[in-house]
């Protein structure tokens, strides 16, 4: 008993949709006689709200929303630029208040340092400015203690 394979056509067996061509143009709708064009442009009409728009509308709206993705994207990627060379000049400025903020308390410690030295010289060693030294001590040893910040001064940031 021998078989004989069936050979089937795959074309045959799978419905296609038909082509961009193959859709009815409103060119050719008004070739028709003036009964059939309501009747035909309502079919088609129906025919294409069913089956979708046109592969031409398709790939239009598709790269619309690729174009505006894409300037979202872009915007964004200007957004996080104008961000960091924000940072970076916000870092700068900090590192410099910070250096000047170095500077003024070692010169503020350095002269405090000098008062307190001054200050027990004249308390020590020359007895009869023992008053002048006591003060120059005290004011002295009060500006280390106070990091040479103002009782009136109000701090900014």
């Amino acid at each position: 008993m021998s078989e004989t394979p069936i050979v089937r056509n795959s074309t045959a067996d799978v419905p296609t949709d038909p082509p961009a061509a193959e859709y009815i143009s409103s060119q050719e709708i008004e070739k028709l006689p003036p009964e059939m064009k309501t009747t035909v442009s309502v079919i088609a009409g129906m025919f294409r709200s069913i089956t979708g728009p046109d592969p031409e509308t398709s790939r239009i709206v598709a790269q619309s929303e690729m174009h505006e993705e894409t300037c979202k994207l872009e915007a964004y990627k200007e957004s996080l630029k104008i961000k960091d060379k924000q940072n970076e000049r916000d870092h700068e400025f900090r590192k410099k208040r910070l250096n000047h903020e170095t500077l003024k308390n070692s010169v503020i410690l350095a002269v405090c340092v000098v008062g307190i030295c001054a200050g027990l010289y004249l308390l020590v060693v020359k007895k009869d400015q023992a008053s002048l030294g006591s003060s120059i001590l005290i004011a002295s040893f009060m500006a280390l203690l106070g990091g040479g910040k103002s009782l009136f001064q109000k701090e900014k940031d």
